[in-house]
């Protein structure tokens, strides 16, 4: 039979398993559409794989279960758009949509063609994304990106059923592993490399070592991971026909939002297991007697959360649990997680001293393990203080760290409400200084929040900015740094309550691993509550190669590296005292073996003599080395200010144009060196993942780069 028959004949009826799917969508559709109804923004509802609508059997499919779920929860404020590429399809589902909705649109195209189109329509949408694909057709990661890839301003969600038995067939494993490759192997490889954005597939698949359910499980969690480079929450739910069978599908949530992780674990949750119970004692005396979760086994969850506790003493009950599920997606729900909680602290186990004002506990309720040893350590003058004396504190001053919220014009022209500062704004405050973009000479620069922990830089550039903004200070560019327990307060308030997803930069006014040689090294302090939470990111921007304690830490996930580059004899000009450029990108590349999403910055990039071949060798050490997830290219500027506090101004005779951010090279020196570096990591390596730092709204345009999309290294 082929596959469109089958694709025919695939509703002639639900199959049981098929139900795991729908009722997914059942249960999260209505309180995802009254959560983003109060957003005030159009709503999309897209179903790319639609068909019929309904069974022959009559039970629904999932367009009606949308358009129901619209109506009731969200009438009057969305899209929904369905497409079939039968023309059957499409006539029969146009007619049961007629008795639900008067807002949904049936249209007869591919995927592919739905998908490519709507992209152009987007703006400040709420956009939610089904895919449910006869196979794997149709749902190339390319698809995707411009979905994944909208501002962090706009709520998006994907749901994509990726097929198992397609991801054998299209993987060839037989073929690979006989030496029996042919063109249309290839070509099956090649689909597959679109369909889950990227090759790492093939040492899975063609392991011999796994059996296929290790594949799957390993594909998936890699197709996960790439996923949440664009939106942080995901999670995956297995179909299957019987508890004992292999899994047809694998249901993919991603979303940028916690509450639909959180969400989704206990509606996922409910639908595979309710349904593997129901078909397990389906015939047998035992059918309608028992309830599904008193025969749901996935073990104890009491070590896990006294291990998580442990681990991140003092997180609230809702973000432990949060911790728990990235780590063990779907194996409880929410409620056993409360009340095993609830007995670990009836039994002494876990310390609650934030309990709510009628003594019960509730989501905000901070969560300790018994016996926390208190911690004290120094590094001159920054001090770690165990989370409880922290609280202590708090509670006995009665104050409460407040974060602010403005406004905000972005660089794409949309207006968003997003953090301007916690508390003082002495440890987080948002960089605003660059105006929006209008005149040719005002640079482009997004709006990125700051982490103050530390003044200062031990490499003392000649054109460094510091020197300007702290020529006031007696000790001038010494680092000096903040008390850790202040950054670990603010920090932890912003963590907690911050829900629009953020990169907090820590290299503004400091080298990120500057101090790392102490008892305390700031990168464990800060990524550990950072790794404790999957919402924001922390930004490490250094010219330093000290990377030891950032090497030591597993499993990196909330992290980014940007690792300042020039080319060398800039560099062992004007960057006396940093560490040679060689070293620097072995040190790059070490942490992108360990698992750091790491960026490189070449900036400022000098017209020195010979600067093409300088820069160009610069490009081909680096990739020699590793691949950087993105490079973000700048050329010398100097503010009055700068110009002023520094004692080598031997490279100011290089400026000679003004703009809204000081003085610059004149364009046509910098336009040729942008688009000779642009060309070269096009042409070479095909590389276009490139943005530009602090340039103007002329260069962006001149070098045909679309600015209001901007992507450089201190943003997401």
């Amino acid at each position: 039979m082929n596959s469109k028959n089958t694709e025919k004949t695939f509703f002639e009826g639900k199959r049981p398993w098929s139900k795991i799917k729908d009722n997914i969508l059942k249960d999260y559709l209505p309180i995802y559409l009254s959560k983003v109804s109060k957003l005030h923004r159009p709503i999309i509802l897209i179903d790319a794989f639609a068909g019929p609508g309904v069974f022959e059997d009559g039970s629904e499919g999932s367009p009606i279960i949308m358009a129901k779920s619209a109506e009731r929860y969200a009438k009057g404020k969305y899209l929904a758009i369905f497409v079939n590429s039968e023309e059957e399809h499409r006539t029969r589902l146009e007619k049961e949509l007629k008795k639900v909705s008067d807002t949904a649109l049936t249209i007869l195209g591919t995927a592919q063609e739905l998908l490519r189109e709507v992209k152009k329509v987007l703006s400040n949408q709420t956009v939610f994304v089904y895919l449910d694909p006869f196979g794997l057709k149709d749902c190339e990661f390319s698809l995707l990106k411009p979905f994944l890839e909208r501002s962090t301003s706009y709520s998006t969600e994907i749901i994509i059923n990726m097929s198992m038995p397609t991801l054998h067939r299209l993987a060839t494993s037989k073929a690979k592993m006989t030496g029996k490759e042919t063109s249309q192997t290839k070509a099956l490889n090649e689909r597959l490399t679109k369909v889950l954005g990227g090759d790492y597939w093939k040492e899975i698949m063609w392991n011999t070592s796994l059996n296929s359910q290790e594949k799957e499980t390993k594909v998936m969690e890699k197709y996960r991971e790439l996923l949440s480079k664009y939106l942080s929450y995901k999670g995956s739910c297995p179909v299957k026909e019987r508890r004992e069978k292999r899994v047809k599908y694998f249901i993919t949530l991603c979303s940028r939002h916690q509450d639909a992780m959180l969400l989704m674990n206990d509606i996922m949750c409910k639908a595979y297991f309710k349904q593997m119970h129901e078909i397990e004692f389906k015939g047998t005396l035992f059918e309608g007697k028992l309830d599904w979760r008193t025969t749901k086994e996935t073990g104890n969850i009491e070590p896990i959360i006294l291990n998580a506790a442990n681990n991140i003493p003092g997180k609230s009950r809702k973000n432990l649990w949060l911790s728990i599920i990235q780590k063990h997606f779907m194996r409880w729900t929410s409620s056993e997680y409360k009340n095993s909680v609830q007995k670990l602290i009836e039994q002494g186990e876990l310390i609650c001293p934030t309990p709510h004002k009628r003594k019960q506990l509730n989501d905000e309720c901070l969560l300790f393990p018994k016996n926390k040893d208190f911690i004290h350590r120094s590094q001159g003058g920054l001090i770690i203080e165990e989370p409880i004396t922290i609280y202590s504190q708090i509670k006995k001053s009665n104050k409460k760290i407040k974060i602010h919220f403005d406004e905000y014009k972005m660089v794409n022209g949309d207006v968003a409400t997003l953090v301007s500062h916690v508390a003082d704004g002495s440890i987080v405050k948002r960089f605003d200084k660059t105006p929006y973009p209008v005149k040719p000479t005002d640079v482009i620069c997004p709006h990125f929040l700051e982490l103050k922990w530390a003044y200062g830089c031990p490499f003392d550039c000649s054109w460094c900015y510091l020197k300007g903004t702290f020529r006031f200070r007696p000790e001038g560019i010494k680092p000096a740094y903040k008390p850790l327990e202040k950054v670990k307060l603010h920090i932890e308030t912003f963590l907690q309550e911050v829900e629009t997803p953020e990169i907090l930069n820590t290299g503004e006014i400091a080298d990120s691993l500057m101090g790392e040689n102490g008892d305390c090294p700031f990168s464990k302090f800060i990524i550990t509550l950072f790794e404790n939470q999957s919402r924001h990111k922390v930004l490490f921007v250094t010219k330093s190669t000290n990377v030891k304690n950032l090497l030591e830490i597993a499993s990196p996930r909330q992290v980014i590296i940007s690792s300042s580059l020039n080319a060398k004899p800039v560099a062992e000009r004007w960057e006396k005292k940093a560490p040679p450029v060689e070293r620097r990108i072995e040190a790059a590349r070490k942490l992108s073996d360990a698992g750091y999403e790491v960026r490189i910055r070449i900036d400022p990039m000098v017209p020195v003599e010979s600067w093409r071949e300088s820069y160009i060798e610069l490009i081909d050490e680096i990739f020699l080395e590793f691949i950087p997830e993105r490079i973000t290219l700048g050329s010398l500027r100097g503010l009055q200010s700068t110009i002023n506090g520094t004692k080598d101004t031997s490279w100011v005779k290089y400026l000679k144009e003004g703009s809204n951010w000081g003085k610059k090279i004149d364009f046509t020196t910098r336009y040729r060196m942008y688009a000779t570096m642009i060309e070269h990591l096009g042409n070479r390596y095909n590389y276009h993942n490139i943005a530009l730092c602090k340039e103007t709204k002329a260069m962006w345009e001149k070098l045909g780069i679309d600015w209001s999309r901007i992507r450089c290294n201190c943003v997401w």
